[in-house]
């Protein structure tokens, strides 16, 4: 009989997860949640900033030119990447999308799944620079190219899917 309870225990706690989560972008809640998204959005933005540009540096200092662009282009990526999120359709209260606020339930289930596959994207992105990070010193200056390259790559997609997200707003539920 404990194993039920627990398992019980446990489904209930999962539903509670769930419905909070769909709950967040009701009418009322609508723009909140997606201000903490957008706010760890950038804050993630800044994370992947500040690796770079420490690497940027390392790279200067190894004479690295080549690097050093690639990096300084991956930055100006980021800051773009983090001005949108910033900036988002719905991200203001004064917003006049008429999206906002009539999310059919397939539209929003879609939309918190999109939200957690780019909050994935930029967990993975910032493994990535970690990964880069721990082999720069390692590595020959063409793998090195080859990883920044990758990360690039990588931030890009990640943004790509970011914007992808006005089509949930705007009702828009296939892709």
């Amino acid at each position: 009989m404990e194993i039920a309870t627990a398992t019980l225990a446990t489904a209930v706690q999962a539903v509670k997860l769930v419905v909070s989560a769909y709950d967040g972008y009701e009418k009322g809640r609508f723009m909140k949640t997606d201000e903490a998204v957008r706010a760890e959005i950038q804050r993630r933005c800044q994370m992947l900033t500040r690796h770079a540009e420490k690497l940027e540096r390392d790279a200067h200092e190894k004479g690295h030119r080549e690097i050093r662009q690639s990096l300084g282009r991956v930055i100006e990526s980021i800051q773009t990447y983090q001005r949108d999120a910033q900036f988002a359709l719905s991200g203001t209260s004064l917003s006049s999308h008429s999206g906002i606020g009539k999310l059919k339930a397939k539209a929003v289930r879609k939309l918190v799944s999109h939200d957690s596959a780019s909050l994935n994207s930029l967990v993975e992105a910032t493994r990535m620079a970690n990964a880069l990070a721990e082999v720069v010193s390692q590595s020959s200056e063409e793998e090195i190219q080859t990883m920044v390259a990758e990360w690039h790559h990588k931030i890009n997609q990640t943004r790509n899917h970011f914007l992808e997200r006005n089509m949930f707003i705007d009702g828009l539920v296939k892709r």
